[in-house]
């Protein structure tokens, strides 16, 4: 017996020594038992220590603090949106008398209240009285008054906003756009000019929508000039005209009665890049400053330009008969 391994023995083998398991049951009851007691002691520790953390440093008012201003916050912001100016005013009042100073966000809603019921004089003055408090508006504040003063045509007092801002250190350039294109919603498009070239001189660089907004809108009321000058600033900018902007500027020169004009601009989209080249709205331009030019003859020289487009442009064919 001495001689025989142990790797030889049967499973079920006397020899084979039980390994002693701890009971299910009992290990259940241990664990449930002792645990709770281990949480007890874990959550009492840390109360005392919020507890005392608390008293030393104010950390529990400050939770507090922050419940409630959540709270007024979300009234006031409710308030703003639906326009109540006054509301949002006693808001902002009866943080003051729980001992909670106003932001700038809570001045936001202040100042939106009034520019969602059109009143610039109103959001100017919620506009003082917030720096009045040693406040810096949010840059979303300048938004909003430009985009009431732009709206309502007040190209002047939105550059009052612009200049606030670049005292404050803020980026105009988005401010610029949005006052630049409610002026000329809002119909105020000798205004919208000015700013925009204002901008463009001071180095601000406007999107392509603004650009074609601009030119497609002054040459829709005969403003050559300011459609060509913004067309130029364009183009100093990196953007080349296109035939969007060409033909933009032939619907005023087939009116003023020079034909010579518009044949000059027409070479031009005749000879240049592919992305300005003549298309149907083009020749009918030509063909109209011709047709309404009364010293001319006119039969020849519309000729000759519907011989142009069908040899050079075979696909484009006319729509306009003179």
């Amino acid at each position: 017996m001495a001689g025989i391994s142990i790797h030889y023995l049967p499973f079920n083998s006397k020899f084979t020594l039980p390994i002693p398991r701890p009971s299910i049951s009992r290990s259940i009851k241990a664990s449930v038992s002792s645990q709770p007691r281990k949480t007890r002691r874990r959550k009492q520790t840390q109360q005392q220590q919020q507890l005392k953390t608390a008293e030393d440093d104010g950390s529990m008012a400050s939770g507090t603090e922050k419940v409630l201003r959540l709270v007024f916050m979300e009234e006031l912001m409710k308030r703003a949106r639906n326009a109540d100016s006054k509301g949002v005013s006693q808001v902002i009042y009866d943080m003051i008398a729980a001992g909670l100073s106003p932001g700038p966000r809570s001045f936001h809603g202040f100042v939106v209240s009034h520019v969602l019921n059109r009143d610039n004089d109103g959001a100017m003055h919620a506009l003082r009285r917030e720096l009045s408090e040693g406040l810096r508006p949010l840059h979303e504040t300048f938004l909003a008054l430009v985009r009431l003063f732009g709206a309502k045509g007040l190209a002047t007092r939105g550059l009052e906003i612009l200049a606030a801002m670049e005292k404050l250190k803020y980026d105009i350039r988005q401010a610029w756009l949005v006052l630049v294109e409610e002026l000329v919603r809002s119909n105020h498009l000798e205004d919208a000019n000015k700013v925009f070239l204002k901008g463009a001189e001071g180095g601000l660089r406007a999107t392509d929508e603004i650009y074609d907004l601009l030119i497609e809108q002054d040459c829709k009321v005969g403003d050559h000039s300011n459609a060509l000058t913004i067309a130029y600033e364009m183009e100093a900018a990196g953007r080349m005209a296109s035939t969007f902007h060409f033909n933009c500027l032939l619907s005023v020169q087939a009116t003023c009665g020079i034909p010579e004009i518009a044949f000059a601009t027409f070479e031009n989209m005749e000879y240049g890049e592919d992305h300005m080249k003549p298309d149907t709205e083009t020749y009918n331009w030509v063909i109209q400053a011709y047709t309404r030019a009364e010293s001319y003859d006119r039969v020849q020289d519309v000729a000759e330009l519907l011989g142009m487009m069908v040899e050079d442009h075979k696909r484009v064919q006319p729509n306009f008969v003179g």
